[in-house]
């Protein structure tokens, strides 16, 4: 869990303010602060309620990520209105050359200024091929960037609620084991257990506080993080609304899912056009000799392109069906956990009552609460990770995720 979440460390202090001398006295209102927890943390500011809808609906309108998406597409847009307006040039000259008595003249200045003067000229192919990419790499580029946004915000929100419920549990585990070791102390005095049952309680729950507290920082720090995300203040007061329950994927077609990325992927457009702007390059040297250095060079360029876009081909496909085993998988593995906790649960609740008979030892009692507690870890962990795959093989059978 400490692996897939970033943590963020910081405190956000809030001034009031007072009405000038004489004026009509005015105090601002006291920010609302919840209660300070364990660790003397403050989250403060109105409560914010956020679905993971809402959360989707603030980072695909707002903040610099969604800035940043926007600035690529007008960069990705502009280049195709340059395009265009360079073909538009050459056409113009294109026309120009033919004028009785200046084509000549106009002809030779364009060749001086390095400026073609026909659409079947290498320069002029290469522009109808830039404007051909550019038209249909800006709307899937957006598209994919806007995927990216989408995907952190659900790994963010989902980690947020695994935290949370890491922390619940930490919490319930310490309450049972102080419970464990008051009720232990008690017998002691009443002459049914030993020292050595007092001690092994007491070291169990004092490792448990410590559990507590550790879980806790790290929710704190992850909600923290995830507030910056969110572009709120560091110490915003937010609650999740959506519970950590397994999304309903929708029936996939692996088949159709490559179809529709092998048309759709950014990084194949991309490539596609690589190959085809090689070609090109390619083509306009194939009237020097093959021995030449001319010749082998543009050979050279055009294979290495048409591998690579052969390469990113099978890398998509193998990527997706990768993805598609991986969710059958996490499903299956969120169904194992499921009746592994179960079962851990069970086993916790008749070991307490043997131990209560005398039928087992503290330390065998001890190993089943953790135990339990370590599987409804596991819970929680398989859900996180099949809902972020469920969303992620999504994006990918369409524009990818940038």
């Amino acid at each position: 869990m400490k692996k897939t979440i970033s943590f963020v460390l910081a405190l956000t202090i809030i001034l009031g303010s007072f009405g000038a001398v004489f004026a009509d006295e005015t105090v601002t209102a006291p920010v609302p602060k919840t209660e300070p927890d364990a660790l003397g943390m403050y989250f403060t500011g109105e409560e914010i309620k956020l679905s993971l809808d809402d959360a989707l609906k603030i980072m695909t309108t707002t903040g610099p990520a969604y800035d940043a998406v926007q600035l690529t597409k007008k960069g990705n847009d502009a280049a195709a209105r340059g395009q265009f307006e360079f073909i538009e040039a050459i056409e113009e000259l294109q026309l120009a050359t033919k004028h009785p008595t200046m084509g000549a003249i106009i002809e030779s200045a364009a060749a001086q200024a390095g400026m073609p003067t026909s659409m079947n000229s290498l320069t002029g192919k290469q522009a109808e091929l830039a404007k051909t990419f550019y038209r249909a790499y800006s709307p899937v580029a957006y598209e994919a960037g806007m995927n990216g946004i989408k995907n952190s915000t659900i790994q963010a929100y989902f980690g947020l609620l695994m935290t949370e419920e890491a922390y619940n549990i930490a919490k319930e585990t310490c309450d049972i084991k102080e419970t464990l070791y008051k009720n232990t102390q008690r017998k002691f005095q009443l002459g049914v257990a030993s020292k050595m049952e007092v001690l092994l309680a007491e070291s169990d729950y004092l490792s448990a506080q410590q559990k507590e507290m550790e879980a806790l920082a790290t929710y704190n720090t992850t909600k923290m993080s995830f507030n910056m995300a969110m572009n709120f203040d560091l110490t915003q007061n937010v609650t999740l609304t959506d519970k950590l329950e397994m999304v309903t994927a929708p029936a996939i077609d692996i088949e159709k899912s490559i179809e529709s990325a092998l048309t759709k992927r950014n990084e194949l457009i991309k490539a596609k056009y690589d190959m085809d702007n090689a070609l090109l390059q390619f083509n306009s040297v194939k009237a020097y000799p093959r021995n030449s250095a001319t010749y082998m060079g543009g050979e050279a360029g055009y294979k290495g392109a048409e591998l690579a876009y052969r390469m990113q081909l099978l890398t998509t496909e193998l990527g997706l069906r990768q993805e598609y085993m991986s969710i059958q998988n996490l499903k299956a593995a969120v169904a194992s956990a499921e009746k592994v906790a179960a079962n851990a649960k069970e086993a916790a609740r008749l070991s307490q009552l043997q131990y209560d008979a005398g039928m087992c030892t503290m330390t065998d009692l001890q190993t089943a609460q953790n135990n339990s507690a370590a599987a409804q870890l596991g819970v929680v962990s398989a859900i996180m990770n099949y809902n972020i795959a469920v969303y992620s093989f999504d994006y990918n059978s369409n524009a990818g995720i940038m």
